[in-house]
């Protein structure tokens, strides 16, 4: 069995994981790392936020990503390098933080990297499109070389592929955490692009797939 799969088996079999997760907004001020605890699975799933960290982003480094943020026209180029250029720089900051929580990258089960919004396109926003798309930069596979930790990323494209938005990025994690029966809840995303998920006490879970 390939190394890296017989070693997802064994993440997935074990009652806790410590888990990276990383997120950079549309508001395009930085890197979010946070380290969390994930433990059981399903609706027994529990998060437990234990280190947080903001890397704010270079002004060179922002200029860069504002040249093909949302434009119709790109140096195409710039945009491959920038794919590659986020996911090295992830990982170089990944790694800053575990050394200044004294980890070490072998201690950690996993990164889990949502990358660098730079063109989200939902049909209803674009009526004469035929499909829902949504980019994100900051290659996964850059990442997991530069920390040596295995990574997983571009979450929305699934969500995106079956219909929907994509938006907010964690809707079946916010059906796991936050439904509560008998309640009707609505989780809002304030961020650049502000979105929200309702989550309606006779839902069920096949909705958020």
């Amino acid at each position: 069995m390939n190394t890296n799969i017989s070693q997802l088996s064994k993440i997935a079999a074990k009652k806790s994981r410590l888990i990276i997760g990383l997120m950079s907004g549309t508001s395009l001020d930085g890197l979010d790392v946070a380290l969390c605890r994930v433990s059981e699975s399903g609706k027994s799933t529990q998060v437990d936020v234990l280190k947080f960290k903001t890397w704010v982003y270079p002004h060179r480094l922002k200029a860069k990503i504002l040249r093909v943020f949302a434009k119709t026209e790109i140096d195409f180029q710039l945009l491959c390098e920038l794919n590659a250029e986020l996911g090295r720089l992830h990982g170089k900051l990944v790694l800053k933080s575990l050394a200044a929580w004294e980890l070490r990258p072998s201690q950690i089960d996993l990164v889990a990297s949502h990358g660098q919004t730079v063109f989200h396109a939902p049909q209803f926003l674009y009526p004469h499109s035929k499909v829902n798309s949504t980019l994100q930069i900051g290659d996964g596979d850059h990442l997991a070389v530069e920390t040596g930790i295995i990574t997983i990323s571009d979450f929305r494209q699934k969500h995106v592929a079956k219909g929907g938005e994509g938006a907010p990025l964690a809707v079946y994690g916010d059906y796991l955490l936050f439904s509560k029966k008998g309640e009707d809840r609505i989780m809002l995303n304030a961020g650049g692009i502000g979105n929200f998920t309702f989550l309606p006490t006779s839902a069920k879970a096949s909705r958020f797939l």
